[in-house]
């Protein structure tokens, strides 16, 4: 006798092989998942600490934001206000307990103003990739990331009132 099937009985084989790709498909993003999360705990690890450190250690009475900062340390970037309002930033290096080692500016952070001289000095065709609050000969400044003319990986530094370029060099691109 044929054995005949309907439109609508899918052969066993069918269904093992979808069943079979579901699974593969859930496991993989499962793991893509727990590796992002894993990733983004590592760059944010700490914070917290940091914060709460410069909080004890500093006149910051509030803290409005923490970033990270990679230079010859790792840095935590607390800014935030003082008591009288007035804005403040405090350095904090990953992991660090002495009150001594935190640099510690009252000095006002004027991002447009560097962005602006940035771009004056790096011209129309540099595209910016990323700008933070850094670190340069252990002073505060501004760093910026960018792509230029030639596709090459360049950092910049510029004072936090952003009227000085401290640095300004570009990696090679010669493998890629």
């Amino acid at each position: 006798m044929i054995r005949r099937y309907s439109r609508f009985t899918v052969p066993k084989w069918a269904k093992i092989s979808i069943i079979s790709a579901l699974a593969v498909l859930i496991i993989v993003l499962g793991c893509g998942i727990y590796v992002y999360s894993t990733a983004q705990n590592a760059r944010t690890e700490g914070f917290e600490a940091s914060e709460d450190f410069a909080l004890d250690n500093t006149d910051l009475e509030t803290a409005d934001e923490v970033t990270r900062f990679n230079g010859e340390h790792v840095y935590h970037v607390v800014k935030g206000k003082q008591a009288d309002g007035e804005d403040a930033i405090a350095y904090v290096k990953k992991g660090e307990k002495d009150p001594k080692q935190i640099i510690f500016t009252t000095d006002t952070a004027d991002e447009q103003q560097a962005e602006s001289s940035w771009q004056s000095a790096c011209g129309a065709d540099c595209e910016l990739d990323d700008v933070r609050l850094g670190l340069y000969d252990d002073a505060p400044a501004w760093e910026f990331t960018f792509r230029d003319g030639q596709d090459r990986l360049g950092y910049s530094y510029y004072t936090l009132d952003g009227t000085e370029q401290l640095e300004s060099y570009a990696l090679s691109n010669q493998y890629q």
